[in-house]
Order: C-alpha cells, then sequence, then structure tokens
C-alpha cells in the first residue's frame, strides 16, 4: 500500500518520489534509523532493517580517459565487463521490498551497457526510484534521447566539466563538449514532447584549478540549456602531484586541507562511524557487494548477490558486520574510508535548483 501524495500540491517529479514509500519501505526506514542510532550509542554494529538504497555498476567501462578516474586512468584492478539484465533483475528483485533508490553508476560509463533502459524500466516496473550519470556521449540521436525518457529514468546527471571544449578536455581526455550538449538538448527535447517531468536533469561541474574560474559562465550555460540543476561538484584526489594539478587555489571549492604534518586530509572528517553502512552499499557489475563506491576495487568485497548467495544474507554476514564495527572504532584506519567525503559537509559545494 502506497502512501497518498496530493500531486497536485507539489511538482510531479516530488509527488512521483513519494509515491514510492511503502509502509513496508517506511518501517524498515525506522528500523534502518534506530538500529544505526544505538550503533553509534553503543560503539558496536547493530543492523535491524536492510539498505534504504543501493549503488549499482552497470559496467566498469568508460571512452573516456579523466586522469583521476580508475577506470579512465587504467589503474582499476578489478575485471572489466557489463552487468547481465537477469542478473540486475535477480538483485532489484532481493531488494525492491525495503529499498526505494537505486544509484545506477560507480565506474565506468553507464550507457556503454546497451541494456541500460531495460535495467531501468525493470526497476521501475518494481517501484525504485532510478538516477544515473552520463558522460553524454552515447546519446546521440531523438530516437536515442527518446528511448531514455520512455525508460522512466527520474534522474540524469550529465557530467560538464568546462564551458569550451580546451577546457573540458584537460579532464574529460577523449570527450567532445559539443556532443554531450547536444545530448542535454537532445533528452530536454524529448522530454517535452513525450510531456514528461522526468527525467530530471543536471549539470555537474567538477570544479579544479583549469576551470575554477570559469563558475559564472557554466551557470549561465546551465540555464540557458534549461536543465533543473547545476551541481558544483569538489575534486577528489589521491596523490600530492594530483592536488598540485587538479585541486583548487579557492580553499572553499576543495575537500581537503593540510594536516599537522603537511598531508591531505578530507575537511572534518569524523574520527568514527559512517550512516552509509546502514542505509546503503555498493553492487558492482559482477555481482560483487562492496560497502561503498569508495572501495574501488572491490577489497572489501562482502559476497555475490547474482551468484548462489543473496543479498540479504550478505548484509548481515559476518564480514559486513566486522566492516561496521572496525568503522564504528577507528574509521582513519580503514583504508578506503580515508579518502572518503561522507558524513560531514559532503561532495557537493554549490547545489543550484534552475527550474522551481
Amino acid at each position: 500500500m502506497a502512501f497518498l501524495v496530493p500531486a497536485r500540491r507539489l511538482p510531479a517529479y516530488v509527488a512521483r518520489y513519494l509515491r514510492l514509500f511503502t509502509w513496508r519501505r517506511a518501517a524498515n526506514l525506522l528500523l534502518v534509523a534506530s538500529s544505526l542510532g544505538l550503533s553509534r550509542l553503543c560503539r558496536r554494529p547493530i543492523v535491524w532493517g536492510r539498505p534504504l538504497m543501493l549503488m549499482v555498476e552497470p559496467t566498469n567501462l568508460c571512452n573516456l580517459k579523466c586522469p583521476l578516474c580508475p577506470s579512465g586512468n587504467g589503474q582499476l584492478q578489478r575485471p572489466r565487463g557489463q552487468m547481465a539484465l537477469e542478473d540486475f533483475k535477480k538483485l532489484v528483485d532481493q531488494v525492491s521490498g525495503h529499498a526505494f533508490m537505486l544509484l545506477l553508476w560507480n565506474q565506468g560509463e553507464p550507457y556503454i551497457n546497451r541494456q541500460f533502459d531495460e535495467l531501468v524500466s525493470y526497476a521501475r516496473s518494481r517501484r525504485m526510484f532510478t538516477c544515473t550519470s552520463t558522460n553524454g556521449h552515447f546519446i546521440r540521436t531523438p530516437a536515442r534521447a527518446r528511448a531514455v525518457v520512455d525508460s522512466g529514468l527520474d534522474e540524469l546527471v550529465f557530467s560538464v566539466d568546462g564551458v569550451d571544449q580546451a577546457t573540458y578536455a584537460k579532464y574529460r581526455v577523449n570527450g567532445r563538449l559539443d556532443r554531450v550538449l547536444e545530448a542535454i538538448r537532445l533528452v530536454l527535447q524529448a522530454r517535452r514532447e513525450a510531456r514528461q517531468s522526468t527525467p530530471r536533469v543536471s549539470l555537474q561541474y567538477i570544479v579544479m584549478r583549469h576551470n575554477e574560474t570559469d563558475l559564472a559562465a557554466v551557470e549561465e550555460l546551465a540555464r540557458n540549456l534549461g536543465v533543473d540543476r547545476l551541481l558544483i561538484k569538489t575534486a577528489q584526489v589521491y596523490t600530492d602531484e594530483e592536488a598540485r594539478t587538479f585541486l583548487p587555489a579557492e580553499a572553499g571549492l576543495s575537500r581537503y586541507e593540510r594536516d599537522r604534518d603537511g598531508g591531505l586530509q578530507v575537511v572534518g572528517q569524523p574520527a568514527r562511524g559512517c550512516k552509509v553502512l546502514w542505509y546503503s552499499s555498493m553492487v558492482n557489475w559482477d555481482g560483487t557487494v562492496t560497502p561503498c563506491c569508495f572501495d574501488k576495487d572491490a577489497d572489501f568485497a562482502m559476497g555475490n548477490a547474482c551468484g548462489s548467495g543473496s543479498f540479504g544474507r550478505i548484509w548481515v554476514s559476518r564480514s559486513y558486520r566486522r566492516f561496521r564495527a572496525a568503522v564504528l572504532r577507528d574509521r582513519r584506519a580503514v583504508s578506503m574510508c580515508t579518502n572518503c567525503s561522507e558524513g560531514y559537509r559532503g561532495m557537493f559545494s554549490v547545489v543550484k535548483e534552475l527550474v522551481d
């Protein structure tokens, strides 16, 4: 039984989002919140609910060579491939009773998976909110854009990290800005022709040293395109050399600061705990379950949700409990958590709603 929301009093996309809640999902939300609170209080992992949302990786293949991306720069160590539709259906069938949201990305470009629209449509048939992020190079025709709209996708984020080709290509190596902007126009046109309010379209701009002076220009670009939101995202780096090359000069546009020894650390990183481990999880293209997207190479793999195991058993497994316990004791002692942006200021320095 779904909650009733007066659609005429809310924007269409908000009403659509709220109608995804059922009594079962609402009860799960209460279980997650209460067990998270008790876990923090007792400093031991108490897990009563199931994840409210999942990140699912359609593929870890990509057409671009972005220098800070493990997929693009060649540093990703795990096998490459694409999630099969049947594996995806099996996963969604396991989690849709309690989870209401799927974030369909991780490493790689989602639309390289030729069944991606079918993945979205199946999740929507199970009344799950769907969102993905794309570099925009595989939406080239009005028919392809209409297929994106008809799939039922709720949110679509386009990565546009420059206002001209030269600036854009400094990070989106091998990319073409004109193709991305045309993809945005095609999706917005297809949405209008279909008389739909979704997918909501966001323009995401990772602010870096070479593009930080163009923030006013990118906002103007976003408004001229007619997208719904502008997301200004902070960059993630792994080395001092990357920091010198890519981090903005303006401190307020970076998620990092220097510690007493001169090393990089994320601003305000907490000493212990992580709420993501209670409300979310990551499933890679081959079904491997990891704690979150910061585990790039599945070094902390918990099991496989598309094999003989089940996601439910993995979620409450001994290995998952041990990982949560370790993070509760000392988050900074867990290698994958040292560069994490969860739980304090977040990844986005600016989120602007451009359409009411």
